[in-house]
């Protein structure tokens, strides 16, 4: 495993330290601790303060001084001097650093053994030289010896790679050079990022100022690339047109909508109204308004009970209402109409439902009478087909629809995704299944992402206290400075939490649990909910429990869930693996 620390502070890696970062991952899966520190200060016999990049303290050997070059300058022996940088020896700026790191060991403690070298990542050198480019091979590291690091690892320690590193000489190296797992300086890191994807999300808002002009978006765009922020925005600015206009927000599930509700209360919009609704509860209201109430199936109802009610029997109930203009007068009218998570909202009836031509659309036929301008009213739906679960019939939702709905739609592809760190869309990627590949797939590149600290899987053994590991999770999360409890969405793939391997629960690690539906947003309390209500949401940190290892998992809609799940999560993410 890597513990990584990140000392600098919080900006923009080099691109190919980023580069080595990659290839140092394969370390996670070691049995043993590697201790990675990207980016630190040292001084020099001047006692000038400087920056490096990479200190490795491995299991065994010792502690390396890596620096790294995009390129090797070039030498020219005539004179001794070096290309670029004053003319000054890379392998002479390496021995300084060393030393620089050496002396600032000792000022904590007794150091380990400490090698150096350069990293150039660009560069291929065969190991059987001994100068390569000016530079003594042993002194240096190229993208061929980052391919198999153990082998590296022990060419540089030679006899005393097989020596473990002695506990004392550890706590020397953290104490002159870890200051980055101090808890304010990771929170400052964490909080940085945060404020990275706020200003991402909110660079891509030009887009809306360009298409200002059309009557009605179609905005398509795969998980994490700002589709609910963007429709927050478009509705505030539809409402904020000329007097102030009303607009209807509509969600699919319960969790979204109770956030999405708190998000525009808190921006105090006004002129304007934007009136927030799930589907269900729109559909519900207005039955209720003409006088025609019904109810819900029963809790403990079959899943096909369930499903038929939602999907057949409460959008006939309400198409039979429409078709009453008397009846139709009393529902309310919007000026302007936005949605988010479009793909779940049915765009043609099921074959169950008597529907005449000019009531085609399925549920927008009746979003659309809810418009004073009906077609041609402002409108604007953000959608991505390959989030649709596998249990909706995919049949009733085709975005070609849209067209034929509405009078002058414009195309909009929202790529690539930019709420993830690095590493959390490395592991996304990194765990693919056929019926994922799509919603991968739209994550597109991860170049431009923040580093951030790694996934962590755990393993929850038959019988053991769940609870107990999440709050060790919690915890060690909140004393690394990582994220405060409050921070964190408890993600469980059984219907309650009372069904989860977390029991009925009502507080853990000191914190009241609260179920992201309630609408009451409770200062100091972790929200929980199930994979399956979770949608649309996501958190700076996600704890996922009740899933089996993504490996044993063979259905696709368990595959469609996980993915779900980790992806609600922006920087950090632990997996609880349960065995059975």
């Amino acid at each position: 495993m890597i513990e990584w620390i990140h000392h600098r502070p919080p900006r923009s890696c080099n691109e190919t330290e980023i580069r080595v970062a990659e290839r140092l991952k394969c370390l996670a899966d070691s049995p043993d601790t590697w201790t990675i520190i990207w980016g630190y200060y040292y001084r020099d016999k001047f006692g000038t303060e400087r920056e490096g990049d990479f200190l490795i303290l491995g299991p065994t050997g010792g502690l390396l001084v890596l620096e790294v070059k995009t390129s090797l300058p070039r030498h020219y022996p005539e004179t001794g001097r070096w290309e670029g940088a004053g003319g000054s020896d890379p392998a002479e700026q390496l021995h300084a650093e060393w030393q620089g790191v050496i002396q600032g060991i000792k000022d904590k403690g007794d150091p380990p053994f400490v090698e150096k070298a350069l990293c150039v990542p660009g560069a291929t050198a065969p190991p059987d030289v001994e100068t390569f480019q000016g530079i003594p091979r042993h002194w240096l590291v190229t993208g061929n010896n980052l391919k198999n690091w153990i082998s590296t690892w022990r060419r540089i320690f030679g006899r005393l790679a097989s020596k473990p590193v002695e506990p004392q000489a550890r706590r020397a190296v953290l104490a002159a050079f870890g200051q980055g797992s101090l808890p304010k300086e990771k929170r400052a890191f964490i909080d940085h990022t945060e404020q990275l994807f706020k200003r991402q999300f909110e660079s891509r808002f030009v887009l809306l100022d360009q298409l200002s002009a059309n009557r009605q978006l179609l905005v398509s765009g795969g998980t994490g690339t700002g589709k609910t922020w963007h429709a927050l925005e478009q509705a505030a600015r539809y409402a904020a047109q000329g007097n102030g206009q009303r607009v209807l927000f509509l969600t699919y599930n319960k969790a979204l909508t109770a956030q999405l509700r708190r998000l525009v209360a808190l921006r105090h919009i006004n002129p304007g109204e934007v009136v927030v609704k799930g589907w269900e509860e729109l559909f519900f209201e207005l039955l209720a308004l003409t006088g025609r109430r019904t109810t819900a199936p029963p809790p403990g109802s079959v899943t096909e009970v369930i499903r038929a009610f939602y999907e057949i029997e409460l959008p006939r109930l309400v198409l039979e209402t429409s078709r009453d203009i008397e009846l139709r007068s009393m529902w309310p009218v919007f000026d302007a109409l936005v949605v988010d998570e479009g793909q779940d909202h049915d765009t043609c009836w099921p074959v169950e439902i008597d529907a005449g031509e000019t009531e085609s659309g399925g549920w927008w036929y009746i979003y659309k009478l809810l418009l004073g301008g009906y077609r041609d009213s402002l409108a604007s739906i953000f959608y991505d087909t390959a989030q649709r679960p596998p249990f909706r019939v995919a049949e009733r939702f085709d975005p070609v629809v849209f067209t034929t709905i509405w009078s002058q739609p414009a195309h909009v592809r929202l790529q690539p995704a930019v709420r993830y760190t690095r590493p959390l869309w490395q592991f996304i990627c990194d765990h693919p299944s056929p019926a994922t590949l799509g919603m991968i797939g739209a994550l597109g590149h991860g170049d431009h992402l923040p580093e951030g600290p790694e996934p962590v899987i755990h393993t929850l053994p038959a019988g053991a206290d769940a609870c107990a590991l999440v709050e060790t999770i919690l915890r060690q999360w909140q004393k690394s400075g990582l994220c405060h409890p409050e921070d964190v969405l408890l993600l469980h793939a059984q219907s309650t939490i009372a069904k989860s391997p977390l029991g009925d629960r009502r507080v853990i690690h000191g914190r009241n649990l609260r179920e992201c539906t309630e609408e009451d947003d409770a200062p100091g309390t972790i929200r929980h909910t199930s994979i399956h209500k979770a949608k649309g949401l996501d958190a700076k940190a996600v704890i996922l429990i009740g899933l089996p290892s993504h490996r044993d998992i063979s259905s696709d809609y368990d595959h469609y869930s996980w993915f779900m799940a980790v992806s609600r999560a922006r920087q950090l993410l632990a997996v609880v693996e349960c065995k059975t």
